[in-house]
């Protein structure tokens, strides 16, 4: 059974260097690679930085290679 939460659906990615590649400018203001950052990540789907909350009605579930 898929966890359908963001950090489950095939549109977020946490990784911070994808988050690097996608928000231009951020190593600017800091890096992905921080805490302070803690599980945020970005949903593609809907364009918006979040935490990994319970997954909205367009949930798809990632591939077991990408399922955190």
């Amino acid at each position: 059974m898929t966890l359908q939460t963001c950090r489950h659906c095939r549109h977020f990615t946490d990784h911070p260097g994808e988050l690097e590649r996608l928000v231009p400018g951020l190593r600017i203001l800091s890096s992905a690679y921080s805490a302070v950052r803690a599980d945020n990540g970005i949903c593609g789907r809907h364009d918006i930085i979040q935490r990994p909350i319970p997954a909205c009605t367009d949930f798809e579930a990632a591939v077991p290679s990408r399922a955190r």
